[in-house]
């Protein structure tokens, strides 16, 4: 097992009034040479979207794009219309060819989010938009899986690449594990709350340990924990 570690700290940042977002790897105005990805994972953008606010209608091309909703209200206007991406929704989004959306903030509360980009494994595909609701049970002292390849039908959400997104959410004290799904993968770890220990090496509160070279991880949960991991290929 080789692995690396993300500190929250050492994230890059960026603050525009209305938005706010820390960056595990180079994106817009950050740029780290050490920080380009994690195989096909390319963004991860831990993002806060302040109350009536958002992005206006602009493009993408060729990414995966999954948005992990914490809290607040989006009105998200794509290809597939209007609709709300709300507390639990995960949103994946096949670029493809090109797609056009627009994001605000009608809540009355800070939108708080995850943005993952993953590189595709074909390019100029049909675009495509879904979203699915989960109930914070569908994870409880268990992986959920949460996003996958088209190839898997038990994803509630594909994508075009061989990727798998699994939300689990642990009590102190437990010993869990994950076991890799695509033999070469790797697998980043987010700590979305609490604080666990993975090959002796303890992560807080949203900080990341990305591993290669792994069939199956062991996670002891020190505080209460709430993990995401992307599983992606190399």
């Amino acid at each position: 097992m080789n692995y690396i570690i993300y500190k929250s700290e050492e994230r890059g940042k960026a603050d525009f009034g209305w938005f706010a977002a820390r960056y595990s790897f180079s994106f817009g105005q950050y740029h780290d040479p050490n920080k380009m990805g994690f195989g096909k994972l390319r963004v991860l953008n831990d993002s806060i979207i302040q109350p009536g606010k958002g992005f206006s209608e602009h493009p993408h091309d060729n990414f995966e794009i999954v948005t992990i909703q914490f809290q607040g209200d989006l009105e998200h206007t794509d290809i597939s219309g209007t609709r709300h991406i709300r507390a639990n929704d995960v949103q994946a989004i096949s670029a493809g060819t090109g797609v056009t959306h627009s994001d605000v903030n009608i809540s009355q509360d800070e939108a708080l989010q995850f943005q993952i980009w993953i590189e595709p494994n074909k390019l100029d595909v049909k675009p495509a938009s879904n979203i699915s609701h989960f109930n914070p049970n569908d994870w409880e002292e268990k992986w959920k899986l949460l996003v996958g390849p088209k190839s898997n039908i038990e994803a509630p959400l594909q994508i075009q690449q061989d990727a798998f997104l699994s939300r689990g959410k642990f009590s102190k004290g437990n010993h869990t594990s994950y076991r890799v799904k695509k033999e070469g993968n790797g697998v980043f770890i987010m700590l979305i709350s609490g604080s666990c220990t993975i090959n002796k090496e303890t992560i807080n509160k949203r900080d990341a340990i990305g591993i290669t070279e792994a069939k199956t991880i062991g996670i002891q949960i020190q505080q209460d924990s709430d993990i995401l991991i992307i599983e992606v290929p190399m």
